[in-house]
């Protein structure tokens, strides 16, 4: 799946890669061939014929981030952004889709951490999607917040 990175100006933790991947499953499994007999090839079955559910997604992203302070860096929040084929964000359906992912992450200084997260979006189509790190707890207590601005450009 698409994905782009947003780095905010004087962020302590800028994010240097990252990738997602979209895993799919099906709610109706496919016809399994019984012991003994002889296997034929599967037929593709659609969500849109009758009797099918659709599928649903689960988003499964990793990224590489670094410490760009001299504080040691104890937790971030990472937000994900899920955009349509117009580049334009979607909101999550249901209760309990937070799109906010707290991470637990120790990272001195200059240090390089790799972060992996999931995201279950159901049965939506994402086209693209957008990371960034928006708050930064550093081992001292002290927080850095992102500023509130426009992140997503066509």
């Amino acid at each position: 799946m698409r994905s782009k990175l947003h780095n905010f100006a004087n962020s302590p933790v800028v994010i240097k890669r990252t990738d997602v991947l979209l895993a799919e499953t099906y709610s109706t499994p496919t016809q399994m061939a019984m012991p003994g007999t002889r296997v034929r090839p599967s037929r593709i079955r659609y969500a849109n014929r009758a009797g099918q559910l659709p599928t649903t997604g689960l988003l499964q992203g990793e990224l590489i981030c670094q410490n760009q302070v001299a504080q040691p860096v104890e937790a971030m929040e990472l937000t994900v952004v899920l955009l349509d084929p117009f580049h334009q964000p979607m909101q999550p359906i249901g209760p309990n889709k937070s799109l906010v992912h707290q991470i637990v992450a120790q990272m001195p200084r200059r240090l390089e951490q790799r972060v992996k997260w999931e995201q279950d979006i159901g049965g939506m189509e994402v086209y693209e999607v957008a990371v960034m790190i928006t708050r930064v707890r550093f081992a001292d207590g002290s927080l850095w917040q992102a500023p509130e601005e426009e992140v997503i450009e066509n």
